[in-house]
């Protein structure tokens, strides 16, 4: 989620593709409320309209999310997946996983969105495959591991997304323009999208949100 409003778009770009959103869904609406009153970091709107249509096109089986936060994406990704497809999504605070679960039943996705309490890291070490469609929104600067950790469980055709990868535009600041306190992430996202746009995966940055990776995996 962005910290500021349109930190990629121009204004007026940005308001007009607000127009472009389909009606707001009521606990999609209430969850954007709770994440900006409790200070959760979420999908942007616009993103989760991405997310959901690339997940109508795709039809995967088996859909992972690297950071659950409170259950936001995890809904979106549940209801646009095929009815036999399985969301198993992952969330480091035990009470904050609890929120996510207790949204998730709201959404009636409890028997078909898993959300683990467990370190992403570990959590993607262990995971069986072969996974469809990924959806990282972590911790930024460990982008580039997500990856290698996803690499050889996904499927052939597999298709990844990543969110926040533009970073209040700082990954095309000079380091210099970089506060401290943001260059590793900076950094990480750097080596992230070079990956993601290189082979063997097939890959664009998106300017929407706060810049959304898109690609597929041969």
């Amino acid at each position: 989620m962005k910290d500021a409003p349109d930190a990629i778009l121009r204004g007026e770009q940005a308001a007009y593709l607000d127009t472009t959103l389909a009606a707001r869904d009521p606990l999609l609406t209430e969850m954007e409320a709770y994440a900006a009153a409790h200070d959760h970091p979420i999908s942007d709107p616009e993103v989760a309209a991405l997310l959901s249509a690339v997940v109508a096109m795709r039809r995967p089986s088996l859909v992972v999310e690297v950071g659950t936060n409170i259950g936001y994406g995890a809904i979106v990704l549940g209801r646009a997946a095929p009815a036999s497809a399985r969301v198993v999504t992952v969330e480091k605070n035990p009470a904050t996983a609890d929120v996510a679960r207790a949204f998730v039943a709201r959404a009636g996705l409890a028997a078909k969105v898993e959300v683990v309490t467990d370190d992403a890291l570990g959590f993607l070490a262990a995971l069986a495959g072969p996974v469809d469609l990924a959806y990282l929104d972590c911790i930024k600067e460990d982008y580039p591991r997500y990856l290698e950790l996803l690499g050889p469980k996904l499927s052939p055709g597999a298709v990844v997304l990543a969110d926040n990868v533009l970073w209040k535009g700082l990954v095309a600041k000079p380091d210099a323009e970089v506060p401290d306190k943001e260059l590793p992430r900076v950094a990480g996202l750097r080596e992230f999208n070079r990956r993601i746009t290189s082979a063997p995966y097939a890959g664009v940055i998106l300017p929407i949100g706060d810049g959304v990776a898109l690609a597929t995996r041969s």
